[in-house]
């Protein structure tokens, strides 16, 4: 072989050697940023949790002080100063037979669902007559969100709090798949009903489960961070 050709030769292995090394660190790069985005995104999460359970907790000791306050809806300014509510928590929900429990936030934007579940604002509040529609994203970097949504069965639990910090448990009485406009999903007879949804089919359509509430013997305002 000539001198010529070794030289060609080891600068192509020179120019390959350097495109591994750079595919190598590109992928790194892209798999530390993956990471990022989880860790901050459960970070963001359990702080938003806390912030409403400490929050909750608060209130619930200002009237063990103070008495019973009246039962009149929180003003805009109030609730804008409190942490929990500022960034538009206004529930928790947990669905224990596929692990989850996450924030529930106010709207349904790409924000408010890469911190938690989002809720349909032109639906029923938490606890109230109608049908209250919340939806998550399937498969995010910040987080499962409603991922496992499509394996939650007839018959498993949805267990709710509320920004008074009552529970409310609902039984998942139906699943379904619709088309992705498809408004029957906030459909409401007036009875309270719970509506979970989220994307499937590759975003094609949606995965809802619909569900019906259900008594159970759990006392209210009781905001234990770890239950």
């Amino acid at each position: 072989m000539s001198k010529k050709s070794k030289t060609n030769n080891s600068k192509k292995w020179k120019r390959k050697k350097r495109t591994a090394v750079l595919i190598i660190f590109i992928g790194v790069g892209l798999l530390g940023m993956i990471a990022f985005d989880y860790l901050y995104g459960k970070w963001q999460i359990e702080r938003l949790m806390n912030d409403f359970y400490e929050e909750i907790e608060d209130r619930s000791n200002d009237k063990d002080e103070e008495g019973e306050v009246p039962s009149e809806q929180t003003s805009t300014e109030e609730k804008a100063s409190r942490p929990s509510f500022e960034e538009g928590v206004i529930g928790i929900i947990e669905i224990e037979s596929i692990g989850i429990k996450y924030p529930i936030i106010e709207g349904a934007d790409q924000e408010a669902l890469n911190k938690g579940i989002g809720h349909l604002t032109e639906t029923a509040m938490i606890g109230e007559k109608g049908n209250c529609v919340l939806c998550g994203h399937n498969g995010s970097r910040s987080g499962e969100f409603f991922t496992k949504l499509n394996m939650v069965a007839v018959g498993d639990l949805v267990r709710i709090m509320d920004e008074r910090g009552d529970y409310h448990t609902y039984k998942v009485v139906n699943t379904r798949v619709v088309g992705p406009r498809e408004n029957s999903i906030k459909d409401t007879d007036g009875t309270e009903k719970l509506t979970l949804f989220t994307c499937t089919e590759h975003g094609t359509k949606r995965y809802v489960c619909d569900c019906i509430p259900i008594k159970t013997n759990e006392s209210s305002n009781k905001t234990k961070k770890g239950k």
